[in-house]
This record gives C-alpha cells, structure tokens and sequence, in this order.
C-alpha cells in the first residue's frame, strides 16, 4: 500500500481533523468513527463504543477535509472513486467513504498504532488471559509450533500474534507477511514484506502468495502471515511443512470452525479431495489459539488447541484437538457479562521435547 511522505503519523490527520484531534492524542482511544458531521464515537481497549461530543458546522467541511486528506495520501476520493483505504507511515489506517455509497456527508473510521505498546502484563491486567496461559504460550512459540490465532473482528488478533513474535529467540531470521504492516517486532533478524496493488496500465501486483513463495527463499526461521485469506493457505501450508516454523490468522468462531475455514480456502483455490485436505493441514497446523471478545467487551483467551492428527469417522478424516487451557463462564449477569476463570486442561503431547528446548522440567500445572 502507498505511503504518504506528508501524512507521517495521525498527529497530523489531526490538524485536518481538527474537532477530534484530542482523541487522536489521546493514547487510550484504539478506534474513532465519524458517521457525517455530528455523530461521533470512539473504542478504547478492552471497551465499547462510546459516544462523544464532536461536530463540524455542516458536512461539507468535513469532505473538504477528507479530500485534504486524500491528496496527502496521493490517492483518488471523488464520485468515482467514493472509497479510501490508507494507511500513514505509523501503522495507523484511515477508511473514508463519501457519496455516492455514504448519503450522509462523509464517514470515516480510524485504526490507530498505539504508541505505547500493549504487553501481556496488560493481558493479565484487563481479565484476558492468567499467567499459566501466559507460560502456556511461551512454550509453545519456544518449541517452534505452527500457530493459528482464530477469533472474529476487532478481537485483538494481530495484537496477540505481535505478542507472541515477542517469545522467539533474537537468534532467529523472522520474515512477516501483510497487506499493510501492523507488526512491529523487536527483532535484528526480521524482514517486514508488504503486498503491492497495480496503480496503473502495466503496473505489477504483489499477493500475499507471491510473497509467501519468495520468503521461502529467504531462509528464515519463522514466516508469519498476518491474516490467511485464500490462495495463499496453500503456501502457507507448504511452508508449514518443510522446516519453517509460523504463524497466522484467521477469521473464526472456535478452534474446530479454524480448521474448517483453512479446508474452505484450499477447496475454493483448487481442486483437492477433502481427505487430501485434512491429511495435509493435520500436518501442517500445531496449536489454535482462540480469542473472544464477550458482551462485557472484554477480550479473552478462551481456547488453546493441540492438534494432534485426525482420524476416521463417518467415512472421513476428523481432526483431532487436545484442549490445553481455556475460559469456562460460571454465570452470565444480566446485561450478559460473564463471569469465570481460565483452567488448565490436558497435557500436551510434545512435552516430551522440552529439555532439548531449555525446559529440563515440566510447568508445575502440567506435572499433575
């Protein structure tokens, strides 16, 4: 995606946006939507949608700034082109539509980078995970397991998935793979690769699996696939593999529907036999991690699966998942927030290679 060399940050969106430059310094706000001129709400972590006080005089303000915007970004927003995806050399995305698909003036939605970045001491702080399923995770990263994260949208994927780029030894070669960069990984070794959309006749495109293929050859330790969407799954499975240890995300409901969302993907971009399918991802994919956002809007680990082959039932291969630790409700109030606690479940079947990974014993939680 193309950067700006004038927008550097949204402290400077800001300025344009004048009405809601508070909220864009204001560190705890994670998301802010513009629904026309007077209607306006934010997202702070781990909360819902808040609704505050911002306004402009009329809506034609507010397109004179997204067009101010739009030039800045060097990109198209008028009739014909009524839809702006951006994003600012800080990470941070800005999304505007204006008529003829939005009636009301202008609508805009921002992601914002945090500045600071989110830890999983702050995890532990906000309910969404104990630190048994902190170590849990650790270990599993440190043994070089293929991960997906699952969950829906605006549950804290990537979030979860930069956290865990935080376990891998600074020893190893990391190459990371998104339509627009959101990781940001301390690392010597890492190599952030970013797709290309055609701007022009003849210009040339870059997928996600053309940038799969390439980071084979990059020789790296860990090829991580910000989100898995389609064609690419079969790269990614390759890599998966053949040595390479990665992770991914994946829009999905639960650990299983994880599973079953990959199969979609690799039947949609080829033809392979089902069973074909499920032996090659049985292979491929380690451990599923499944985040939740519930109706208290807090965020929780609610599942970490070991998948540990398949086998046949009803004429077909079924996967097979050992549940590690997960989130249990012990009642629902009635505004719906529930209440419960994160359990340890069974022990994995690669404790066994520990010690070879500086573990000479096992967690406490998993020698009962």
């Amino acid at each position: 995606m193309e950067h700006s060399n004038t927008f550097s940050s949204l402290d400077q969106i800001g300025i344009v946006l004048n009405p809601i430059s508070d909220l864009i310094n204001d560190e705890s706000v994670t998301d802010i939507f513009i629904y026309g001129k007077d209607k306006v709400f934010i997202k702070r972590f781990g909360k819902g949608l808040e609704s505050v006080e911002r306004s402009w005089e009329e809506d034609i303000d507010l397109i004179v700034a997204c067009n101010t915007i739009a030039q800045h970004l060097k990109k198209k927003l008028n009739f014909d082109y009524p839809i702006l995806d951006g994003r600012l050399a800080d990470g941070s995305r800005i999304n505007i539509l204006i008529s003829p698909v939005y009636i009301n003036g202008a609508c805009i939605s921002i992601r914002k980078f945090p500045k600071t970045k989110l830890t999983f001491n702050k995890f532990l702080e906000f309910g969404s995970i104990d630190q048994a399923g902190i170590e849990i995770l650790r270990i599993i990263v440190k043994l070089g397991k293929n991960i997906i994260i699952s969950g829906g949208t605006g549950t804290g994927k990537t979030t979860l998935l930069n956290l865990l780029c935080g376990f891998i030894s600074d020893k190893d070669i990391i190459v990371t793979i998104e339509d627009a960069r959101e990781l940001d990984i301390q690392n010597p070794y890492w190599s952030p690769l970013e797709t290309k959309k055609a701007y022009y006749e003849d210009d040339t495109s870059i997928s996600l699996r053309d940038l799969v293929k390439n980071s084979l050859r990059m020789f790296p330790e860990w090829i991580i696939l910000g989100e898995v969407r389609s064609g690419e799954v079969f790269d990614l499975m390759r890599a998966f593999n053949s040595g390479h240890s990665g992770m991914s995300s994946l829009h999905a409901n639960n650990c299983e529907d994880a599973l079953f969302a990959l199969e979609n993907m690799f039947l949609q971009g080829m033809e392979m036999r089902i069973e074909a399918v499920r032996h090659v991802i049985s292979r491929a994919v380690d451990v599923v991690v499944q985040i939740t956002r519930f109706p208290d809007n807090k965020i929780r680990i609610t599942d970490i699966s070991e998948l540990i082959g398949i086998e046949q039932m009803n004429g077909l291969p079924q996967y097979i998942l050992n549940k590690l630790y997960g989130f249990e409700s012990d009642e629902i109030d009635k505004g719906g927030n529930p209440s419960g606690n994160f359990h340890i479940k069974n022990k994995p079947n690669f404790t066994n290679n520990l010690p070879a990974f500086h573990y000479p014993n096992l967690p406490d939680f998993w020698k009962k």
